[in-house]
């Protein structure tokens, strides 16, 4: 039973709850309309995906917020990576919900809005690394990540390095014939070799589907070739099928895979010392390096849907920027004014560090050139070493300087 005095004792501490709670009520809010797909291709990833968007949106309105009066809300919309439904969709997001931020998923968004951003003043941060085909100024999709073929040229920098005999590597490239976006990964790495030849030689190119049956005769025909890595960009299924090509040929030459088609995710079809001396790469941090300051806000603020991981990891790196942005954005209007023209402006006006990244990425510089990162290209990577999944590189690699393919 409470006795007066319990309630005198008890009322300042609930004055402070009150008034906290008015003062956030009080807070301006802007919405990032966010696109996810728990219905198409990447529905079983999904809830660990997402769950990235959810963690730093949480971490941030509950750490930078309130010194800012501001709060963040995610506008969830399932796009089923469909470029349809994106062009669909995006009107009514528009005139509904007014987003100073726009958080694509990949491809879909990019053909769907790259006219469109310009015109309704709506910048988009991308989770997916780029294309060369989308290499072109003015845009307002931007992407944390450069081209693909830039991520593996950073792996393939650091692998030549380590040739005992200082040769160029000989590169295999595996992908699919027809799919622009597959295509252009192995165009970015051929013109790679044209453009240092003293330090990679292409050694093959294979071409099989999306989702091979069995890749052993164009693993044997490269085989012959004596490649000293593999490249494979583009499906999980390309990744599995060379990696039981080269177990029946006996053949050892390690496969490189991005982060949508890596080692964690191809551990799911084959056993994970199939993969053993694999290499997944990607411009952002592996999501069990040590020490990352965005896996313990993960910890903290996850919801408990989906888990930690390389989806996740992009997932967060991408809303992390976005809120870092709006920071920018705040500081150049005022917490009241923010709109996408000064997302745009505030994205372009300012370098985003590796420690207010969180470790997650490089520190990240955009201007008006192209949809990615300008000035020198880093990455890291992971690999399968004595039957466990880990970090190859404490520090980041850099990647040979590129001009557009």
């Amino acid at each position: 039973m409470l006795t007066r005095r319990r309630l005198l004792a008890a009322a300042p501490a609930a004055a402070l709850v009150l008034a906290a709670s008015a003062a956030r009520a009080q807070d301006t809010v802007y919405t990032f309309s966010t696109a996810v797909d728990f219905t198409g291709p990447f529905a079983d990833v999904m809830p660990s995906w997402h769950s990235g968007h959810r963690a730093i949106a949480a971490w941030w309105n509950a750490t930078q917020g309130p010194r800012l009066g501001t709060r963040i809300v995610l506008k969830v919309h399932d796009m089923r990576y469909d470029t349809s439904v994106v062009a669909q969709s995006w009107p009514g997001i528009l005139s509904s919900e007014k987003p100073v931020m726009y958080l694509g998923m990949g491809t879909p968004d990019l053909v769907a809005l790259m006219k469109r951003l310009p015109e309704d003043k709506v910048p988009m941060i991308m989770p997916t690394a780029m294309v060369g085909l989308v290499w072109a100024p003015d845009r307002w999709g931007y992407s944390f990540r450069p081209t693909y073929s830039q991520e593996f040229a950073a792996l393939f920098a650091h692998l030549q390095q380590a040739l005992p005999d200082k040769r160029a590597l000989r590169i295999g490239t595996v992908s699919t014939q027809g799919r622009a976006g597959y295509e252009d990964q192995v165009k970015g790495v051929v013109h790679l070799a044209n453009t240092y030849p003293d330090r990679f030689v292409i050694a093959d190119q294979q071409w099989v589907d999306d989702s091979p049956v069995d890749a052993t005769d164009q693993i044997r025909r490269m085989a012959s070739h004596q490649p000293d890595i593999i490249m494979i960009g583009a499906t999980t299924a390309q990744v599995v099928a060379v990696a039981r090509a080269r177990k029946d040929l006996g053949i050892s030459v390690p496969i490189a895979s991005s982060s949508h088609n890596g080692l964690t995710e191809a551990a799911k079809a084959i056993p994970l010392a199939d993969l053993e001396g694999d290499f997944s790469v990607f411009a952002f941090a592996p999501y069990n390096q040590p020490g990352l300051a965005a896996a313990d806000a993960y910890g903290k603020y996850h919801d408990g849907k989906g888990s930690w991981g390389i989806v996740a990891a992009q997932a967060a790196a991408q809303t992390l920027l976005a809120c870092r942005v709006l920071e920018q954005a705040i500081a150049g209007t005022g917490k009241g004014a923010v709109t996408g023209q000064a997302m745009y402006d505030a994205l372009l006006g300012h370098d985003y560090s590796e420690t207010e990244m969180l470790g997650l990425t490089p520190t990240l510089h955009f201007d008006r050139s192209r949809p990615f990162p300008a000035g020198e290209v880093r990455a890291k990577a992971l690999t399968v070493r004595n039957g466990a999944i880990v970090p190859l590189t404490a520090d980041w690699m850099p990647a040979p300087a590129l001009t557009k393919w």
